[in-house]
């Protein structure tokens, strides 16, 4: 089997509707200040990435980049920092931004679209594969 799934993943629009739901908010920078909490909402995110059929690495990218967008970028210093940034980045551009405030973020009002975490699925899925 593929080395991102260990098995079929569902539906990729109703695995971001699955993780939408679990998003207490989904403005970037929503939990710069609560680390704890953004902590504890990346691994229910992975949990449910894993109960999908995606694979530990995939479902630890996609809940790192999900996570680390609600922090507004503020991520831990360790190799998978890269694609915490790059998730985020991916997240910003889905949501509507032109990409060229990439580091300013999208402003605290425009919120996370279902269809902008189906396109973060997608990305890591994909980059998975090139892996």
């Amino acid at each position: 089997m593929e080395p991102h799934l260990e098995r079929p993943p569902e539906d990729i629009r109703a695995l971001a509707r699955r993780l939408g739901a679990l998003l207490p908010h989904r403005t970037v920078r929503a939990l710069a200040n609560a680390p704890q909490e953004a902590a504890a909402l990346a691994e229910r995110l992975k949990t449910v990435c894993r109960t999908a059929g995606l694979a530990e690495r995939a479902a630890a990218r996609i809940a790192d980049s999900i996570s680390g967008y609600l922090r507004g970028g503020e991520g831990r210093a360790d190799p998978a920092e890269a694609w915490i940034v790059q998730g985020t980045a991916l997240l910003t551009i889905a949501g509507g931004d032109d990409g060229d405030a990439v580091v300013l973020l999208v402003p605290y009002g425009v919120a996370l679209s279902d269809e902008a975490l189906a396109e973060l699925l997608r990305w890591v899925l994909l980059e998975d594969l090139a892996d």
